[in-house]
This record gives C-alpha cells, sequence and structure tokens, in this order.
C-alpha cells in the first residue's frame, strides 16, 4: 500500500473528494497509507461519508501505548495525556476532514487499518469533536 519511494502528486494530499478518489482508482489503492504500517501510530487517508456528504478523512491513527507515551498530533495543548480509546474529528480543510483514531492495539497493522476504515464508514452518528469509549 505504500510506496514511499516516489513523489505523489497533489491528487494525493488533496481534500476533493473527486480528486482524490481518481487518485486511488489511478493508483489501484483502496486507501493512502504514508508511512509504513506495523508500528503504533500511522497517517491514512481514505474516503466515506460524514455530514451528509462524502469527504476525505485525514487520519492519524493511534495505539493508546503511543498516546501515552509521547505528545502526538492527536492531543491538543494542554489536554492530558491518560486518554480512553477515542475518535476526533476536526474542521475541514484544504486537505480533508482531520481525524484521529486512538484504539487499545499493540500495533497498528494493515488488517486493522481496513477494520478502522470500515469503522469509520459505518459510523452514522460521527459529528465533530471527541467521541471517547472504553478500551476493549
Amino acid at each position: 500500500m505504500d510506496d514511499t519511494a516516489q513523489p505523489r502528486p497533489a491528487a494525493a494530499f488533496s481534500g476533493d473528494v473527486a480528486l482524490f478518489s481518481h487518485y486511488l482508482s489511478q493508483t489501484g489503492q483502496a486507501f493512502l497509507l504514508l508511512g509504513e504500517a506495523g508500528g503504533q501510530a500511522v497517517h491514512v487517508r481514505f474516503t466515506g461519508c460524514f455530514e451528509d456528504r462524502q469527504v476525505v478523512w485525514d487520519c492519524r491513527f493511534v495505539t493508546l501505548a503511543y498516546q501515552s507515551g509521547q505528545r502526538s498530533e492527536c492531543v491538543e495543548a494542554g489536554a492530558t495525556e491518560s486518554r480512553p480509546c477515542s475518535i476526533d474529528i476536526g474542521q475541514p480543510g484544504d486537505s480533508g476532514v482531520p481525524l484521529c483514531v486512538r484504539l487499545n492495539l499493540h500495533r497498528i497493522d494493515i488488517p486493522a487499518i481496513r477494520k478502522m476504515i470500515i469503522m469509520i464508514r459505518n459510523y452514522k452518528r460521527l459529528r465533530r469533536g471527541r467521541h471517547e469509549f472504553a478500551a476493549q
């Protein structure tokens, strides 16, 4: 899924759903993985429905261990670092809708990424802000 050896065109980072979807289609990808899977944090971009329209999700997907071990882009200034599993949705921007998903996993591999994407796409009551839930 990750072709870091080649530079990506602007379409790969666009918040325009049609442009980004076309890029995914051209490259044969279901989502864009920026970096490598298998660690405790990944950056992944994919499409889905939010607020009754198609959007590009610009997602930081992190484990709870990663979250507690260091400050990440998912933690707001002044926030405590000890948090339950959660989904944070920010304001849409030029690169899409910022999303941070924190789950109780040892590492984030490709199957975990696929399951997270399905979870976000199937969650019908998503709204901006933080959604916390108990780790299982």
